[in-house]
């Protein structure tokens, strides 16, 4: 898999001493409330729409004192070694009111700002960030050999607070990186969130129905209830947005055998938006992987049905997930 093949782009880049595993921290001017809200507004506002790429700096910074010799500053300091300059991994954010010890544990907060902070300025890395998705950069590049000197130097050059938005030539120059996907624990940050957010909305009662079946056809193994209930109600909140924004556009027709049911309808009262299912190509993979919009589609109820029949008769994971797939790929 490469870059390119990513239903959502590359928005912007992070430059971080090391890897990120499971958040993406940002420093805010001070440690006051207003401060740490506006870092975190312009931080989402420049991840909302995709991922991140992960850039390691050359440099590593230097600990408090006391803690030089310190064996965890050593290892950070020797797994930084290894990645310097390179670009290592994409991750997608999710913006969380949850405060930074929280995310960590008290205790990691307090040891991270003993190592790092500056006196009494106890404020490093707080507004936090969930990474909810993430891929590996397979054999991770140096930089600059993957970027111009011009974008380097534009990206780079300089110290920066948040993320460093990019444009259509970077995106152009990483889209050939071959990454893989890698496991996240906080992935149920975003899931619970959304969870949330769909008991506040008005679904629509077929939809959650229809929704509620394809995930179910998935058999959701190795989920609690819990995390079964919320995963249906997140999936049917995705679902009814993905709706919503293709009816919008005016893309309803079937994204495997093509039917328009605008053409039929046209001389009716009847909705176009009716006669398709919303159907979940990527049901396996609810609570296991961070799905979005993209992992939805729109088909006529007779692909919906063949969909469903064929996946059921195969035992291979690979060859079901097919099955779920359109036969064409959709344009939307």
């Amino acid at each position: 898999m490469q870059i390119k093949d990513l239903a959502l782009p590359v928005v912007a880049a992070k430059a971080d001493w090391l890897p990120g595993t499971h958040w993406m921290g940002f420093t805010p001017r001070d440690g006051s409330g207003p401060a740490r809200e506006q870092c975190r507004t312009i931080v989402h506002r420049q991840s909302a729409a995709g991922y991140v790429i992960e850039y390691v700096t050359q440099q590593f910074g230097e600990p408090n004192p006391g803690f030089e010799d310190d064996p965890d500053y050593l290892a950070q300091k020797e797994r930084h070694s290894k990645a310097a300059g390179c670009f290592v991994a994409l991750h997608r954010l999710r913006p969380s009111a949850r405060a930074l010890p929280e995310i960590l544990g008290e205790k990691d907060f307090e040891r991270l700002q003993d190592v790092w902070s500056e006196g009494t300025k106890r404020y490093r890395w707080t507004v936090a960030f969930p990474i909810i998705e993430s891929y590996a950069i397979i054999d991770p590049p140096l930089a600059n050999s993957v970027l111009s000197s011009q974008s380097m130097k534009s990206l780079f050059g300089h110290p920066s607070g948040t993320l460093r938005p990019l444009g259509d030539e970077e995106r152009g120059m990483i889209a050939d990186l071959h990454i893989e996907p890698q496991a996240t624990i906080n992935i149920w940050l975003g899931i619970e969130d959304e969870a949330k957010m769909a008991e506040m909305s008005q679904l629509n009662a077929a939809l959650v129905k229809q929704i509620g079946q394809d995930i179910d056809a998935g058999m959701l193994e190795g989920l609690s209830e819990e995390q079964k209930v919320m995963v249906r109600k997140r999936a049917a909140l995705l679902a009814q947005r993905f709706a919503s924004r293709r009816a919008k556009t005016g893309k309803l027709t079937c994204d495997s055998c093509g039917f328009d049911p605008q053409s039929l309808t046209a001389p009716t009262s009847v909705s176009p938006r009716s006669l398709l299912d919303v159907h979940h190509m990527n049901p396996l993979e609810e609570g296991v992987r961070y799905t979005t919009e993209a992992d939805f589609c729109l088909v006529c109820p007779n692909c919906h049905r063949f969909m469903h029949r064929l996946a059921a008769t195969l035992s291979d994971p690979g060859e079901k997930a097919r099955a779920l797939r359109p036969a064409r790929k959709s344009e939307n």
